[in-house]
């Protein structure tokens, strides 16, 4: 194991001893994935923690998905330490018609779903330093790996997750003489609360080298057009909720002629994977 990842075990254990804070959450469940124990809820604010949105729980025993099922109105208590976040009861109250999209909706009109061999769109970026940079320039010629974060995510298995995810792939890279060969970088949905100062601070909390790793964010619109084209499922909300952002995880490795080669779902992905596709494209 990487002296990193003997740091990041040893931050786990000691954040296991730690006690977790309870929070109770009301929402609708729009899907069930049972492997792997999980509910997607579109849930309302949860004070003191996250406003509302929508995006996967996980639950702590399979037993409690038994009889639920998309369109039911759940309330349930949450626990959330430095380490995960996970529902650890739940009530039905109800059911109601899911707000979902029909089955086979197309993209947003002029937004492609991106599959591997197709070729990335140059989009426009702001850097961490307050650069525009175009993702071509990110790339400079290198295979690249591809995330979507924003800096005020709660829960530790979310978008905390990518930047533990890729903090742990820069050191590896590192330590097989590929860091100035590869790249990693994490796009911003937010780009209203996450300037270039506010990135460039958290990439120096993250021991981030400028030269493996980069933190952007740009216009929106452009934003939520890219992460699209990269399959991320993105839910804004609405006036009453502007602030909100509904999101799945994707990571997606970019070639050396910037086409899309592989893509990971969720974090059911290790930074020795990501780092030896990297390293296969060399």
């Amino acid at each position: 194991m990487s002296r990193f990842g003997v740091l990041l075990a040893a931050l786990a254990i000691a954040a296991s001893c730690s006690s977790a804070k309870t929070y109770e959450m009301r929402g609708q469940i729009l899907g069930v994935n049972r492997d792997k124990m999980e509910i997607l809820v579109k849930h309302d604010d949860i004070p003191g923690l996250m406003p509302a949105m929508t995006m996967p729980w996980k639950v702590q025993t399979a037993n409690m998905l038994d009889n639920l099922g998309p369109g039911d109105l759940i309330t349930s208590e949450i626990e959330v330490d430095n380490n995960q976040g996970v529902i650890t009861k739940i009530t039905k109250l109800g059911t109601a018609k899911p707000d979902l999209p029909e089955p086979g909706a197309p993209a947003k009109p002029g937004v492609q779903y991106l599959m591997p061999g197709e070729e990335v769109p140059n989009q426009m970026f702001v850097d961490q330093d307050g650069r525009e940079r175009d993702f071509t320039t990110i790339r400079a010629g290198r295979p690249i790996a591809v995330t979507f974060i924003y800096t005020k995510c709660p829960i530790p298995t979310f978008c905390p997750a990518m930047d533990r995810q890729f903090a742990e792939a820069q050191a590896l890279m590192k330590e097989k003489g590929i860091d100035g060969r590869a790249g990693l970088l994490s796009v911003s949905f937010d780009p209203k609360n996450d300037t270039p100062a506010v990135l460039k601070t958290h990439a120096q909390k993250l021991g981030v080298d400028p030269q493996v790793w980069t933190f952007v964010t740009g216009e929106r619109e452009a934003i939520d057009r890219f992460a699209t084209n990269m399959l991320v499922t993105l839910v804004r909300g609405e006036a009453a909720n502007p602030d909100e952002i509904g999101h799945t995880l994707r990571t997606t490795v970019v070639g050396r002629d910037g086409r899309i080669v592989k893509s990971y779902s969720g974090v059911d992905w290790t930074p020795a994977d990501l780092v030896a596709e990297l390293e296969r494209l060399l």
